[in-house]
């Protein structure tokens, strides 16, 4: 099926998108209802009308509101729904963590919170509660009827939320590699393939900053890293034991590698977090680097993809904007945690 009608709707809704200058005046807004009226100016107006929360449930509900529009509007004409489906599936694993999570407390007679669902998942959240909850596990996407039985018997085992985590973060990925690998067979690509393979190894490499920040050794760090990525766990897993400025080398036969060089040596003495957040900007811009050729392609199935990148970048930049305005935090700071956008 062309993809030539879906592009072009692609590119005629690219002018809303936020430019690095809007956010650099969204930054100096005095307090967050200066900035909201600033974003009152563009697409986000809708939103922030309809809001009627303070503070940062409101920046929460005006960013998630405009994604899920983008979705279901995307959804009204890209003609293979599953480009789309492939990007939620994360927030509907997020959500099944929040349910175990809320399960959990209740385990140990503390009470649900179900606050932190996410409406921007392809499942619909109280469907997977009631699931869950309910124990009718034959009904779950993404092969988690046969995961959380396993989630659950970890947690009665060790109590340890983090390992859970783990477990449906590699169910996560390898759901996405299935779903890629249909795609590759139906529209004759293997770039969304290529993309969740370092979709992987950016996560690998994240966590291979943590646990190395944290002591951290081959062994008890290998459990944490995903299979299906161009880097193996084993690889990954062999960076703890060397200095992160040395990284470059033995990542050098893989692509995403060079996107930690820039970052080594100013970053190595930096606190984790800023070390992080650094990183993941810059993993971040590969991702969508290694679709960016698509854009040339008037027809390429991919440059959905490619859009639907840009506006979780643009919604990551205007959360950083208005959470630096909220706190006060100093301005070149923020924008040094802004990515560079397109």
């Amino acid at each position: 099926m062309s993809y030539m009608y879906a592009v072009s709707r692609l590119r005629a809704m690219e002018n809303r998108f936020l430019d690095m200058s809007f956010f650099s005046r969204l930054i100096e807004n005095a307090t967050l209802e200066d900035a909201f009226k600033s974003l009152g100016e563009t697409v986000y107006a809708q939103w922030i009308a309809a809001s009627s929360e303070a503070g940062f449930d409101r920046v929460d509900r005006v960013i998630d509101s405009e994604l899920k529009a983008t979705y279901e509007d995307l959804a009204r004409f890209v003609p293979d729904k599953e480009l789309i489906g492939i990007f939620r599936m994360p927030y509907d694993f997020n959500n099944v963590k929040v349910i175990l999570k809320s399960l959990f407390k209740v385990m140990d007679n503390g009470e649900r919170r179900y606050d932190l669902l996410s409406n921007l998942g392809g499942a619909n959240p109280e469907s997977l509660v009631m699931s869950i909850e309910g124990e009718k596990y034959d009904s779950l996407p993404y092969g988690l009827g046969n995961v959380i039985p396993r989630c659950l018997a970890l947690w009665d085992r060790t109590k340890n939320s983090q390992q859970v985590e783990n477990l449906l973060d590699g169910q996560m990925f390898a759901s996405m590699l299935v779903l890629a690998e249909e795609l590759r067979k139906k529209l004759k690509t293997d770039v969304i393939v290529r993309w969740v393979r370092h979709k992987i190894d950016a996560e690998n490499l994240r966590s291979a900053v943590r646990l190395q920040r944290m002591n951290y050794d081959y062994a008890s760090g290998l459990p944490f890293f995903h299979k299906g990525g161009t880097i193996s766990p084993e690889s990954a897993a062999k960076l703890l034991s060397e200095p992160f400025d040395t990284w470059s080398k033995p990542l050098f036969h893989y692509g995403i590698g060079a996107a930690l060089e820039p970052a080594q040596d100013k970053q190595e003495k930096a606190d984790v977090q800023a070390v992080l957040s650094e990183i993941s900007k810059r993993l971040d811009d590969y991702l969508i680097r290694v679709l960016d050729k698509a854009k040339y392609k008037p027809s390429a199935p991919e440059n959905v993809i490619v859009y639907l990148l840009r506006k979780e970048e643009e919604a990551r930049n205007l959360r950083v904007a208005l959470v630096c305005v909220a706190n006060g935090l100093n301005r070149e700071f923020a924008r040094r945690l802004l990515s560079r956008g397109r």
